[in-house]
């Protein structure tokens, strides 16, 4: 069940709601949270019963961690490290053996499903822990306000990633005092919905086409290739954002306020700007629980580069077990670093109008090796940017028997220049939520409902791009 599907948006969340509001308004903000942890292991549970033990398992023992690093402060730290020692190796079974035991000699191959979220329920327990010792966080709160934190399902399955020292306050004493803001959070909620449905997953079928057509070992051309990456960053930044849109939005429908993932990323002038602006709440945990801790920039601009390769190689591969996703992680940092050394070396800055067109240039190109199979499959790509015969991206249609498919190929050039405009010059989800005032998200709900009902008849569910990560 995603929220893009008849089962979500016409069963299991009107139910969920209708409840909530009932006991909102009987005042039972326990049991409302209470129902609220319920229904989100229910809703991870549509994915995996197998897994919805691990996901309780883990809630269970970190809690005790947690508890252990309050009652005994002298040895906090001991703990935190039991933890965080811990939820890592938790992760690296699932995410990362596979890709270890490949380098041994007739190793066995592994077939271990990934749980889902578990990448991103991971980071916001790691952190939740950090907060525990540096004392950010006064206390553990109470097992029911920790289930909640970890699994309530707008952001369980691919964040935001949620601290709970914004979360807490959010559902102590004086939760159903605050007044829902459940109009904005219906916009929020349809437009990405709309994002998901109608730009995002129209996008898959060409995208697909010509990944797998490199994958078999088709030689693309330099503009086959700079149509994979745009259409791929394409579809990626409207099923994720919009997946952070519906999770906003269903949140603030609960009371409850979370951090924004986006702000017009590909309006970005600068890669520095770029990590500012995309997927913002892993940014931030990257920075204060990875690269800080490394040493920052206190030491010098040397150890300052090498620390700020070392985050977003571990961040790549926190993505997935393989190399490609590592070269992403290198790519980025490297364009980090070189920003950062133009900007201390020189006070001349591009134009804006020149600057967003070459990061974005830069931005879906590194978007290959993120798309691509392996790492193999993502080198081969770049080699087709030394042939630039044009014709070459329209032909694709030859390797095909479809006819739609044809013509999803056909037209992707043309779709994708259309989408780039729509994204340049429109604003965020958030700020086109506000301006268009009362009545205008009442007839953008409608309508846009009305589409993506409409669309989903018939179509198969696909599921969002980061449940992979």
């Amino acid at each position: 069940m995603i929220f893009s599907s008849y089962a979500f948006l016409l069963v299991f969340f009107p139910l969920v709601y209708l409840l909530f509001l009932v006991l909102r308004a009987w005042r039972l903000e326990r049991a409302a949270l209470a129902m609220l942890v319920v229904a989100s292991l229910v809703f991870y549970g549509m994915w995996s019963w197998k897994y919805l033990g691990l996901l309780l398992g883990l809630i269970v023992i970190n809690f005790v961690l947690g508890k252990q690093q309050v009652r005994h402060r002298a040895q906090a730290k001991v703990w935190l490290i039991v933890a965080v020692v811990f939820n890592l190796s938790v992760l690296a079974y699932f995410k990362y053996a596979g890709f270890f035991l490949g380098f041994l000699p007739e190793s066995a191959t592994w077939h271990i499903i990934l749980p889902l979220g578990i990448s991103f329920f991971t980071f916001q327990k790691i952190a939740w822990h950090v907060d525990l010792y540096q004392r950010r966080l006064p206390d553990t709160g109470t097992v029911l306000q920790y289930s909640f934190f970890v699994c309530f399902f707008p952001q369980l399955i691919a964040g935001p990633i949620v601290h709970a020292r914004t979360l807490f306050p959010q559902i102590s004493a004086g939760w159903f005092n605050r007044p829902l803001t459940w109009q904005l959070g219906l916009c929020l909620l349809t437009l990405g919905l709309m994002k998901k449905v109608l730009l995002a997953d129209p996008l898959a079928p060409g995208v697909a086409m010509l990944f797998d057509s490199a994958q078999a070992g088709h030689a693309l051309s330099a503009p086959e290739v700079l149509l994979a990456g745009l259409s791929y960053g394409l579809q990626l930044y409207f099923d994720f954002s919009g997946y952070a849109d519906m999770a906003i939005g269903l949140g603030l429908m609960f009371g409850i306020k979370l951090p924004a993932n986006f702000r017009s990323p590909y309006k970005s002038a600068s890669i520095v700007e770029f990590w500012r602006r995309w997927h913002i709440t892993l940014s931030g945990f990257l920075r204060d629980y990875l690269y800080i801790p490394l040493g920052g920039n206190r030491h010098g601009r040397l150890r300052a580069n090498g620390n700020l390769l070392i985050t977003m190689l571990l961040g790549g591969l926190w993505h997935g077990a393989g190399w490609q996703f590592i070269l992403w992680g290198g790519v980025h940092g490297a364009l980090l670093v070189i920003n950062h050394y133009w900007r201390h070396l020189s006070r001349w800055r591009l134009p804006r109008l020149i600057a967003v067109p070459l990061t974005l240039l830069v931005v879906m190109l590194a978007w290959i090796p993120f798309r691509a199979d392996s790492l193999t499959t993502s080198l081969h790509m770049f080699q087709g940017l030394t042939d630039w015969r044009l014709g070459g991206a329209f032909d694709l249609s030859q390797l095909l028997t479809e006819v739609a498919t044809m013509q999803v190929v056909k037209t992707l050039p043309w779709v994708c220049a259309a989408l780039l405009v729509l994204v340049l010059v429109t604003p965020g989800s958030r700020r086109l939520s506000l301006k268009l005032g009362a009545t205008g998200r009442g007839v953008l709900v409608a309508v846009g409902l009305f589409m993506v009902l409409k669309a989903l008849a018939g179509a198969p569910d696909r599921a969002f791009l980061y449940f992979n990560f």
